[in-house]
C-alpha cells in the first residue's frame, strides 16, 4: 500500500533501508563491535575516530567565536576527546 508508514524508510532496490530517527537512539544505544581500524577505507576510520568529536568540537567554535579558532579548536578536541575514545 502506499500510505503504509515503516519505521525503516523503503530504499530503491539494492539499497539498504535508513534507520528511522525513532531507531537512532536504541541503535546507539546497542554495544557496537570492535573494529580493526587499520584495515578500515580512509572514510570509514575518519568516521569512527575522529569525525564525532570534531564535529562537536566546529559546533562550539562556531557558536562561540573566539579571537584565537584554532588555539580554541585544538584544546577542545584535547579536553573532550575522552568522550569519543571508547566508541572505537
Amino acid at each position: 500500500m502506499a500510505d503504509d508508514h515503516t519505521d525503516v524508510e523503503q530504499g530503491q532496490e539494492g539499497q539498504v533501508p535508513r534507520v528511522s530517527e525513532v531507531e537512532k537512539p536504541i541503535m546507539e544505544k546497542l554495544p557496537k563491535q570492535k573494529v580493526d581500524l587499520q584495515s578500515l577505507p580512509t572514510r570509514a576510520y575518519l568516521d569512527q575516530t575522529v569525525v564525532p568529536v570534531l564535529l562537536q568540537s566546529l559546533a562550539v567554535l562556531a557558536k562561540e567565536r573566539p579571537q584565537n579558532p584554532i588555539e580554541f579548536l585544538a584544546a577542545h578536541l584535547l579536553k573532550n576527546k575522552s568522550q569519543f575514545e571508547d566508541r572505537n
